[in-house]
């Protein structure tokens, strides 16, 4: 049942609670007693009465260095999910400062609903965000991010290849592209030229579309596992190395689950060739997938719900 969020209820339930489990860990978002609006700390004012254990089933597969984010010495965090044994190993061995009792490979609860019931003609462009390009339209336009995405939008032969084959594109902007730009009425979404035929997915959920979807074009997001997990081909465009977060243990050309592609003729040429052979993930990437994913049994949600009742 849901609670509203900040309620009194909210605060009561809180201050009684034993176990938070979610799939984000900042206390902005889970404790109802931090004042963010007025940016003051007030955690004097509880401290003692909060003894709430943090259990983090993650909202994505974890592949960059986010320590500055998620380490012990921050986020003292009871649980963190992982999919996959290099992912737990990126946690234990690295500068998280976890140690192996924390961090657990049971598999994400909400990989037991992705099924491959219905699928169709249609290709995902997925990109992620950068955040050097908030508030700054100038830079956006000019940046090789906005550039490489814009091209592909609007090329008309990958539009034709799409329609000769009665494939349907669609484009699932990050939420920052529909931010409205800093002074301005313009979101960083309308200021690409969109061909007509591609359809600009607001209603789909993330596991409708990764369900529905034949093949998946990003850059560094992390939706690519959800797609790779049901071995649907994907295809890594990175047109250049701006994103934001370090690489950490995840290496694109021996992990990855589809080609990386770094100029925007290979990316044509390679979507074609995935269109005119049904896409078909190929059997290097279908092995990778049943290498790096530990479970894929539909049994996550009973492992996750046993460990955090036991611990």
């Amino acid at each position: 049942k849901v609670v509203g969020y900040k309620s009194f209820k909210h605060k009561l339930l809180y201050l009684l609670a034993h176990k938070v489990i979610g799939s984000h860990p900042d206390e902005s978002l889970i404790n109802p007693f931090y004042d963010d609006d007025n940016k003051k700390d007030v955690r004097h004012l509880y401290n003692g009465l909060i003894t709430v254990a943090i259990y983090f089933l993650q909202h994505g597969v974890t592949k960059d260095d986010i320590a500055y984010y998620l380490r012990k010495y921050d986020k003292n965090l009871s649980l963190i999910l992982t999919v996959s044994d290099e992912e737990t190993k990126s946690f234990t061995d690295g500068t998280y400062a976890y140690d192996n009792s924390i961090v657990q490979t049971l598999g994400f609860p909400r990989y037991d609903n992705l099924k491959n019931d219905n699928k169709k003609k249609r290709i995902l462009i997925i990109p992620t965000w950068r955040n050097f390009l908030e508030g700054n339209e100038k830079l956006f336009v000019n940046s090789d991010y906005f550039n490489a995405l814009n091209n592909l939008v609007k090329d008309e032969r990958f539009i034709n290849i799409a329609k000769e084959n009665g494939y349907e594109i669609m484009f699932k902007p990050h939420p920052r592209l529909e931010y409205t730009i800093a002074d301005t009425d313009k979101r960083y979404l309308d200021l690409f030229e969109f061909d007509d035929y591609i359809k600009i997915s607001y209603d789909e959920t993330y596991p409708e579309l990764f369900e529905s979807g034949s093949l998946l074009i990003t850059d560094y997001s992390s939706v690519f596992f959800d797609f790779a997990y049901l071995k649907k081909p994907l295809i890594y465009y990175h047109y250049a190395d701006d994103y934001h977060h370090e690489q950490s243990y995840f290496d694109y050309e021996t992990m990855g689950f589809g080609d990386e592609i770094a100029s925007h003729e290979d990316l044509i040429n390679k979507i074609e060739e995935y269109v005119e052979n049904d896409c078909i993930m190929e059997d290097k990437y279908i092995e990778r997938v049943e290498s790096f994913f530990k479970y894929t049994d539909r049994n996550n949600c009973k492992r996750v719900y046993d460990w955090i009742k036991n611990n």
